[in-house]
């Protein structure tokens, strides 16, 4: 006796007629990922395994991958999945998550439009500002510049 209910294949693809072909990867492996943020733009004057720009230009922090806040990001599919796009590094960019979100599975727009989208960020000597910033990642990044800040005043007595 067979099941009623249809099978389904493990990648969403509606392609399951049983035909042999293989599954598009939905996700980004962990080298693509890697090789994805080595593309990205480095921040002049920041650690560059740390701080990169994104497609549209804003700031983006290694630490905060798949969160909400300003420094955030996502990998993002540059031609959508949804409409073709294989998740290979050729079609992987680095987009601050609230701009990926905007983006959704849109192609057509420019580098303007997502940035008019984005959370901004403006270093300012050691420390950044943001007025839409999440205060939890603001005391994440903060407290450790002002430990080593005070640490070091106290070596120098």
């Amino acid at each position: 006796m067979s099941s009623s209910s249809p099978q389904r294949s493990m990648g969403g693809n509606s392609n399951s007629g049983g035909g042999g072909e293989d599954q598009r990867p939905r996700f980004f492996d962990k080298m693509v990922k890697k090789m994805c943020w080595e593309n990205a733009e480095i921040v002049p004057g920041r650690h560059p395994e740390r701080w990169r720009k994104d497609a549209a230009g804003n700031i983006v922090c290694k630490r905060f991958c798949n969160c909400h806040g300003c420094l955030c990001y996502e990998y993002d599919h540059i031609l959508p999945f949804s409409k073709g796009g294989e998740s290979t590094v050729d079609n992987c960019q680095i987009l601050q998550t609230r701009v990926n979100r905007f983006k959704s599975n849109r192609q057509e727009l420019n580098k303007t439009q997502l940035k008019g989208y984005s959370c901004e960020i403006n270093f300012t000597g050691m420390l950044f500002y943001s007025p839409r910033i999440c205060p939890l990642i603001f005391l994440c990044l903060l407290l450790p510049t002002l430990f080593a800040m005070e640490f070091q005043s106290m070596n120098d007595l």
